[in-house]
């Protein structure tokens, strides 16, 4: 391919002959093809006469072209780019008429005529001069708006980011002018007034300012009220309402001509079908808070004139941080007059400078003590452009240097940077194969864990859901042994693979070898040298084996001497609870109170009333009677123990029989189906993943109705948004209130989720606490004992014993064979096939 810039241009009298020479050859060509279609047989006559139009219509262009060409030459006010535009446009149509007419291209030599070939010398003066306008043109931009390249182009997608959000706000240009009242700092409130005081810390009298629009602004959260001196509360706008001043000022058009022009905006975008009339008016009432993400994605421009204050600031920072030196700023010299006192003086020892750190890295000093300072890193590139603080504070500013080298290695460095050569060197000590570097890859990005079959990776393919892998222990143990993976112990014998610090660079660079093409994956896989820590071998869990400071778990005996099973008492019949409640103690699963009484135990949840889901009953969902702990069988190869007692507990006497309450699955309605068949189908399937299809709630004090008020007025909007997504809601649900697996629901019982896993879905016991815009500001820890939330599928079948059968395949149908010459074949409109799983659910 050639440019524009490796060629000159051709005279108009070459660009006139060219079009002409050009128009002759493609109607030569078109006369061919006419004379060709003449000469047809009836076999070629189709042929040739499609061959003829496609000529002719290639030959009428190359024409238009060249008379094109000849009228604008006339023209004085044409560009003199336009005759070589026509030239080249006849030249391409000529020899795509050459071509279609079967012919020889010899309207192709037509193109280097026009393609000169630039000397050196105007090559030179074409890329000067190309420069100097773009200088001039930005010395022009710059000039007029004040800021260089990259904050006009920032400011330009401000720009288009206001024209997407603003509208939405439902504002009018009154509530501009309260936010910019709330911007000089002097807007205030007292007894029941809204005014802009006249100077600051004068909270009497100034100019009214309206008090409504001023409560729906406070409403939404787009401002914030402060008490102040008597009585008065000074009212200031938050970073989302100043965000939302700032795209107002940038598109007005956006802002509605009246109170009532911007209520009905916001009453078309909440009503809804299912909604009250109150409910939809008092929701056009409020004002929506700005756009999820709109916070983040605005970035204020700088000026030049701001940019040139900052370096001016930031450069005598620098100075004061590496002890008086700064590159690119001279070192400042006594006065002349003082010269022979100076000389007098011994000289200075020349400060050294501090250590280099990477691009976008800097120090940040710290408090110092009297005999150490402490220092900390700030990167500037993993959130765009703002310094974050790395985590950690260093004494020795060289520790610090290294630190921040080390984090600018892992998460910055590109894979275009050269490797030097000890990186190379070092890449050829580890000549790790495909697979070797696929479990480094697991270790990151998946769960590799060891079992009591093996090792496994769970969930490694990121466009399925629950495709599981089974790893060689060879391959694993080898690279656990060579230092690249370390073990984390999850508790209740579970071991996690993850990826240690020097697998961590070893993985990024032999990434970067193999994308520069200095080394490729080995054929087999490398059989690395041991470290000294782990020449004894790794421990495995089949063997019995434990590391240092492990436990083995409570559930599971020893492998030596494997507990044996004893047959199960026969049940006994539940009682039901009276009044009268003889003992009461607490569900070591739950934690929640138990009664019992002549001998039953039962777990009863006042709030979240689900005892199916209660471990601690010691029945497996569906059955009324005890069973072993649970034990490692040959027919589930993956199973997961995902909870055991936090304590260990004495064996519990065999006259001691718990009841569990099982809850049936749940009935979708008619109007049910139809809600969930309006669902997108994304949602679908996370609402099949999550078990929320057909949730089974709990039984609760609070009734529906109330409960529809406060997810109305009390949830953020942003929880509503999410929560209409789904058919029966979003964040009401907990774990033990999920419903039936996905699939369970398909029909595939054999598979079912928790058969497959070995045990329920268990909550981490912890919930995070929002404001209004969506944003984590705390923990909340619902229990304080840590004791969990569990869902077991709500289907029928036995989560344990043998398998049920997998459903036959279904036939194909035999294809058919080819229709007879004298009766035509009849295609018949078949009904596409549902599927399994609507099948199921409907």
């Amino acid at each position: 391919m050639t440019s524009e810039t490796d060629f000159g241009e051709p005279t108009p009298e070459t660009c006139l002959r060219v079009a002409r020479e050009a128009a002759a050859l493609a109607a030569a060509a078109d006369d061919m093809a006419l004379s060709a279609a003449c000469r047809s047989s009836s076999r070629t006559e189709a042929h040739r006469e499609e061959v003829m139009h496609a000529v002719h219509r290639e030959a009428v262009e190359a024409e238009e072209h060249a008379a094109r060409a000849e009228q604008w030459a006339a023209d004085p006010s044409m560009p003199d780019s336009s005759l070589r535009y026509c030239a080249s446009g006849a030249v391409d149509h000529a020899v795509r008429a050459q071509e279609a007419a079967g012919v020889e291209a010899t309207a192709a030599a037509l193109r280097t005529e026009l393609e000169r070939k630039l000397t050196p010398e105007e090559h030179a003066e074409r890329e000067s001069e190309r420069r100097r306008s773009e200088a001039e043109q930005e010395v022009e931009e710059r000039a007029a708006t004040g800021m260089d390249a990259d904050n006009r182009h920032l400011a330009r997608m401000n720009a288009y980011l206001a024209e997407s959000a603003v509208p939405l706000l439902g504002w009018t240009a009154g509530h501009v002018r309260v936010l910019e009242a709330a911007e000089t700092g002097r807007l205030y409130q007292r007894d029941g007034q809204v005014r802009q005081a006249a100077e600051h810390g004068g909270w009497s009298g100034g100019r009214r300012v309206s008090r409504g629009r001023t409560q729906d602004l406070h409403a939404a959260g787009f401002l914030v009220a402060v008490d102040a001196a008597d009585g008065a509360r000074v009212l200031a706008a938050t970073p989302m309402g100043q965000v939302a001043l700032e795209l107002a000022r940038l598109h007005p058009a956006g802002l509605y001509e009246s109170d009532r022009a911007a209520y009905e905006a916001r009453y078309a975008r909440v009503a809804k079908r299912y909604k009250r009339m109150d409910d939809k008016k008092a929701a056009a009432r409020r004002l929506p808070a700005l756009e999820h993400g709109a916070v983040g994605r605005y970035r204020r421009p700088v000026t030049l004139v701001e940019q040139e204050a900052r370096a001016a600031r930031e450069a005598v920072e620098q100075w004061e941080d590496e002890g008086g030196y700064c590159a690119g700023v001279e070192t400042p010299h006594p006065a002349v007059g003082n010269a022979p006192a100076a000389a007098a003086e011994p000289a200075a020892a020349p400060v050294q400078a501090g250590p280099d750190l990477p691009p976008g890295m800097y120090f940040l000093p710290l408090p110092s003590t009297r005999y150490r300072e402490w220092w900390a890193i700030q990167c500037g590139r993993c959130q765009g452009g703002v310094r974050t603080e790395l985590p950690g504070e260093w004494h020795d500013k060289y520790e610090a240097a290294q630190a921040a080298r080390d984090h600018f290695e892992y998460a910055h460095r590109p894979f275009g940077d050269l490797l030097t050569e000890e990186e190379v060197a070092e890449v050829e000590r580890w000549p790790l194969s495909a697979a070797q570097r696929t479990v480094l890859h697991w270790a990151e990005h998946a769960h590799l864990g060891e079992y009591d079959d093996g090792f496994w990776a769970l969930d490694c393919v990121p466009d399925r859901w629950d495709v599981n892998k089974k790893v060689a222990r060879t391959r694993v143990t080898g690279l656990w042994a060579a230092g690249l993976l370390d073990v984390r112990l999850d508790g209740n014998g579970l071991r996690h693979l993850v990826k240690s610090p020097t697998g961590h660079r070893v993985a990024r660079l032999l990434r970067r070898a193999e994308y520069q093409g200095i080394a490729e994956p080995a054929a087999k896989d490398a059989r690395l040298t041991p470290i000294p820590k782990r020449i004894g071998g790794y421990p495995l869990q089949s063997e019995g084996r434990l590391f240092k400071g492990e436990q083995r778990p409570a559930t599971g005996p020893a492998p030596a001497e494997p507990a044996a099973v004893t047959a199960p008492p026969a049940p006994t019949p539940p009682t039901a609870v009276t009044t009268t409640v003889e003992e009461t103690a607490r569900c070591s699963c739950c934690g929640l109170r138990q009664v019992t009484e002549n001998g039953v135990l039962a777990c009863h949840k006042p709030i979240r009333d689900a005892a199916d889901d209660c471990p601690g009953s010691g029945l497996r969902p569906g059955t009324d009677a005890p069973h072993a702990p649970a034990v490692a069988r040959a027919d589930q190869p993956l199973l997961r123990r995902l909870f055991a007692p936090r304590v260990a507990r004495d064996p519990r006497p065999a006259d001691d029989v718990r009841t569990v309450i099982r809850r049936p699955q749940r009935i979708l309605t008619p109007e049910e189906r139809e809600r969930v068949q309006d669902m997108p189908l994304l949602n679908l399937q996370g609402a099949l993943i999550m078990g929320i299809t057909d949730p089974v709630p709990n039984a609760s004090p609070m009734p529906e109705e109330a409960g529809a008020w406060v997810r109305e007025h009390a949830w953020p909007a942003h929880f509503q948004q999410e929560e209409n997504r789904y058919p029966f809601g979003f964040h009401r649900w907990s774990m033990c209130e999920r419903g039936t697996c996905w699939n369970c629901l398909n029909g595939r019982h054999d598979i079912c989720v928790h058969r497959q896993k070995g045990g329920p879905d268990v909550d981490d016991n912890r919930d995070w606490v929002t404001n209004h815009q969506g944003r984590i500001v705390a923990e909340f820890i619902p229990r304080r004992g840590g004791e969990p939330c569990v869902w077991w599928c709500r289907c029928e079948c036995p989560t344990g014993g043998p398998a049920p059968a997998r459903p036959a395949a279904r036939k194909k149908p035999a294809l058919a064979g080819p229709p007879a010459a004298h009766e035509p074949a009849r295609q018949t409109a078949r009904a596409p096939e549902t599927e399994a799983v609507q099948a199921a659910l409907w």
